[in-house]
């Protein structure tokens, strides 16, 4: 199993000389992630992970380039399965690379990136039906990872299609019962909870988060104590917070100051430890949070123009392509039209929702 993980850094740089902006979908991305998951080595595959997806093999429409050998060519103009760079896609591919992109992340507990790769999927369109299998395991997993990021559920994703969304409520309504009791519930309700429901958690391979929920619990507990103390200490702490691992209150101060001092090494908790001549130790909470150096935002700075600069080129020439897209301009058409008549009528015109239409705006991309 580990020998498949040798594979993946000759991959990655495949896939980027081909397209260093990592922008374009292809069959190998999807061969990348899954060789990282059967392997279980993901940090090698983040060059590529980290990229932005915008565009699918098979792209129409494009900005027709002044040279066919020009070096500035975009990645769809010769990515794509007529040469071979790329197979074609079907939607299940697109759906599994996000899930599968997610576990990545969970697996190096990159929490916000997981939970973005897992949106994609969550939101991906559909036609008036149920969401596809892979769809609402992604939202199960969604609905975790939203859990260790935010200490409380989310809403669904307002770019869900109606009709994906009453699914997911139902399909997975353990995992939102138990988000519920997570934000309102003790330590012991919520570990009785997880014990209850370890079968749906097994079958649906998802044991693994809820532990990390279990764990995550008193973190929260101990975060949101800072909105109350600026100052606070360690026996204190102890006995305002519980573990959800065990039901109860942690064992010792010890157990709580290490606790503590891992959250504050990794990141997680902004606030500092003090340990006076006499007496147990104190935590101070910093409202303000991390401060970086000059040379930290600086470098944050010119990452974040790099990142602008990069979309800005991708978003013009993505609106080029929408406007003189046939299929995109009866669809717009029809949407006014739709809304004039909604509004002659009285009708309240609510958010656009995906339908059959939209699929077909798909098909020229796959």
């Amino acid at each position: 199993m580990y020998q498949s993980g040798h594979a993946i850094s000759p991959i990655v740089e495949a896939v980027l000389r081909l397209d260093p902006s990592g922008s374009i979908l292809t069959s190998n991305h999807l061969l990348l992630v899954k060789l990282a998951l059967e392997s279980r080595v993901y940090t090698p595959v983040l060059p590529v992970l980290d990229k932005f997806i915008l565009y699918f093999p098979g792209v129409t429409n494009q900005p027709k380039p002044q040279y066919l050998s020009s070096m500035e060519l975009p990645p769809m103009a010769y990515i794509t399965p007529a040469f071979n760079h790329t197979s074609k896609f079907k939607y299940q591919d697109v759906l599994e690379y996000f899930i599968y992109s997610g576990m990545i992340y969970m697996g190096l507990r990159r929490w916000q990136d997981a939970l973005d790769c897992l949106e994609n999927a969550v939101t991906y369109p559909v036609k008036d039906g149920p969401p596809s299998k892979i769809m609402v395991e992604a939202y199960k997993k969604w609905v975790l990872v939203s859990l260790l990021l935010d200490g409380k559920p989310r809403s669904v994703p307002k770019s869900t299609s109606s009709s994906a969304a009453k699914a997911y409520h139902v399909l997975a309504k353990p995992y939102e019962a138990l988000a519920s009791i997570f934000e309102t519930a003790s330590a012991a309700r919520l570990k009785a909870e997880v014990e209850a429901g370890s079968r749906i958690w097994n079958d649906d391979c998802n044991m693994g988060l809820m532990l990390n929920v279990l764990g995550e619990y008193q973190k929260f507990q101990i975060r949101n104590l800072g909105n109350v103390y600026s100052k606070i200490s360690i026996p204190e702490v102890l006995q305002l917070t519980m573990s959800a691992d065990t039901g109860a209150k942690s064992s010792s101060p010890a157990v709580v100051e290490n606790l503590v001092q891992g959250m504050i090494s990794d990141g997680t908790l902004h606030a500092t430890m003090s340990h006076p001549p006499t007496g147990p130790a104190v935590l101070t909470f910093s409202p303000k949070g991390p401060v970086l150096s000059e040379a930290q935002m600086q470098r944050e700075l010119v990452a974040s123009t790099e990142r602008i600069q990069t979309l800005s080129y991708e978003i013009k020439t993505t609106d080029r392509m929408l406007t003189h897209d046939k299929e995109y301009i009866k669809y717009a058409q029809k949407q006014k039209k739709n809304a004039k008549t909604q509004a002659d009528q009285g009708i309240a015109v609510t958010d656009m929702d995906w339908n059959a239409e939209d699929e077909e705006l798909m098909a020229g991309v796959f």
